[in-house]
Order: C-alpha cells, then sequence, then structure tokens
C-alpha cells in the first residue's frame, strides 16, 4: 500500500474454505420386568480443506495482481499454525529441525555435540483436528437403584506439549531422569550417543524443536457415570418421588498418549488450539444430586 496512505496493511475478503461431515447416532432402549436398559451411541467426523487463500486479487491503487499460497498464523515457539492450499485450518508445521548431514541423519560433531537448525523448509506435524469423535451412554434401572455411564473418544490428530520441552530442557522430566541413569541418547539407530544434557538442552527449551513433542491426540475416557436411588411418594411421606445420585465426569482416561489432556485448551482463539504450556490440568468432578418430582 503506498506509505503516502498512512496505511502499512489491508484487509480483503477472499479464501474459500470447505467442511464435509457425517454425524451417525443409534439407540435402543426395552424393560424387562423391572429391569431396564437405554443405550445410544453416536459418531461425527468433519473433513476440513482450504480451497483457496488469495487468487489474483487486484490491487486497488497500484492494479498489481496479488496472489498468495501461505499464510503463517503464529503459534508458540516454532510450532506454527500455517495455513495453505489443499491442507486444513489446524495444520500445524515446525520451523526447526535438528541439523542432519547430506544423508538426513542427525548431525553429531567430533565434541558429541548435535545443533538446531533453524533455516529449514516447513516441517508439517499433522492437523489438530480429529478424523472422528465418539460416545457410548448407557442407563440401567432396577427397583429404583440407576446407573448409568458415558464413553467418549477422540480419533486422530496431534498436540504439541511445550511444557514437556520445557521439562527436558531443565532436566526434570522423567524421560531425562531415564536418560541420566543410562548415560547417553542413541541417535541414527545406534551408530552415534550424545550426552542427555546435550541432546535435551538443544532439542527442547520453550523454542525448542516441536518435533520431538508432538504427539497424538487421540484419547477414550469414562466421560461421566452415576449412581442413584428413587424413592417412590409412598416411600417419601406422600410429597413425590425423590431421586438421589452421586455424578462424576470426566473420571478416567482409558487411553491417551499425550502428556496432557488433549482435550484441554488454553485460548478460545482460531490458532492456539492443541498446544500446551504449562495449563493448568483437567479436572475430574464429583457431585451429589437431589431431585423431588411432584
Amino acid at each position: 500500500i503506498s506509505a503516502s496512505s498512512g496505511y502499512s496493511k489491508m484487509y480483503i475478503q477472499t479464501g474459500d474454505v470447505s467442511n464435509r461431515g457425517i454425524e451417525l447416532a443409534v439407540g435402543y432402549n426395552n424393560t424387562w420386568g423391572d429391569f431396564s436398559w437405554s443405550t445410544n451411541y453416536t459418531l461425527s467426523m468433519n473433513r476440513n480443506k482450504i480451497n483457496e487463500l488469495v487468487t489474483s486479487y487486484v490491487h486497488p491503487e497500484t492494479g498489481t495482481l496479488i496472489t498468495v499460497d501461505k499464510l503463517d498464523e503464529g503459534g508458540l515457539g516454532s510450532a506454527h499454525f500455517i495455513l495453505k492450499k489443499g491442507g486444513t485450518l489446524g495444520d500445524l508445521y515446525s520451523l526447526a529441525d535438528i541439523q542432519r548431514d547430506s544423508n538426513g541423519k542427525v548431525y553429531v560433531d567430533s565434541n558429541g555435540k548435535v545443533y538446531k537448525n533453524s533455516n529449514v523448509e516447513d516441517v508439517k506435524l499433522g492437523s489438530i483436528f480429529p478424523k472422528s469423535n465418539m460416545a457410548w451412554r448407557n442407563d440401567f434401572s432396577w427397583k429404583g437403584l440407576n446407573l448409568g455411564f458415558m464413553i467418549s473418544a477422540r480419533f486422530g490428530g496431534i498436540v504439541y506439549s511445550a511444557t514437556q520441552a520445557n521439562l527436558d530442557y531443565y532436566g526434570v522430566s522423567e524421560a531425562t531422569a531415564a536418560a541420566r541413569d543410562k548415560g547417553w541418547i542413541s541417535v541414527n539407530g545406534g551408530q552415534n550417543y550424545v550426552n542427555p544434557e546435550t541432546w535435551y538442552t538443544t532439542i527442547g527449551g520453550s523454542d525448542g524443536i516441536p518435533q520431538y513433542y508432538t504427539y497424538s491426540a487421540t484419547n477414550v475416557r469414562l466421560q461421566e457415570a452415576s449412581l442413584g436411588y428413587t424413592f417412590k411418594k409412598n416411600m417419601f411421606f406422600g410429597l413425590g418421588d425423590l431421586s438421589v445420585s452421586l455424578v462424576g465426569r470426566n473420571l478416567l482416561m482409558f487411553y491417551c498418549k499425550a502428556p496432557f489432556d488433549p482435550e484441554t485448551t488454553a485460548t478460545t482463539g482460531n490458532y492456539y488450539q492443541g498446544i500446551d504450556k504449562f495449563m493448568t490440568p483437567s479436572t475430574r468432578n464429583l457431585g451429589f444430586n437431589i431431585k423431588l418430582k411432584f
């Protein structure tokens, strides 16, 4: 933009993003005498795709055609969300890597040192978006006793933990303790051995190498469980049906490879999802419900 205008940037209405998905649900319920069972299962999938960013936009002052094939939306340290045609709005890239030799192997000098390389092509780590989500809920009832639980799962997607990178950098993580006990880090398939402090101070830290701290976001958990009893009206002085129950949420993680809860988020912004830097851990909630039905 012309400097005389006083502006350094301009907003343009452009871009084309498509979302296509499907959601399936199936349920069943029945009663056998005093026993009843209700079950419901849901599965959802969504595919996000960037069809176009900026193509042949005409500059309003100069008439110059502007085409943008990549937008760097920032992120944390060397982990950036970069939008590219054909990609998704959740693609996370690394702007750094370990220094490698001409054969693509980790370069280790004669003193056993390794080095960070910040002059590399964007390295795609993956998308933070899940491939699918599911939930399965069951409710059982027998002579006033009620039991219910829900299992939820997320499949696919990646997350990045700057927390783990910092813990490794300062040598206070379980991984670094194990490496110190061993005395070395094996690289290049056991062809080279590096001092643990040298290795982790190179790949770790707030501005470390994200490839080593990217994890699968797949997780399966006991999302909710409840246990209660309903006292009929004739059991409660004729006032009405009284239901009491214990309810717990986010109770148990059956499967999770990430060092933090992949479902937690530090912000509602579009371009900081899936990134953890000393976030408050997710909590397990327990509650007690009382309901009187007249």
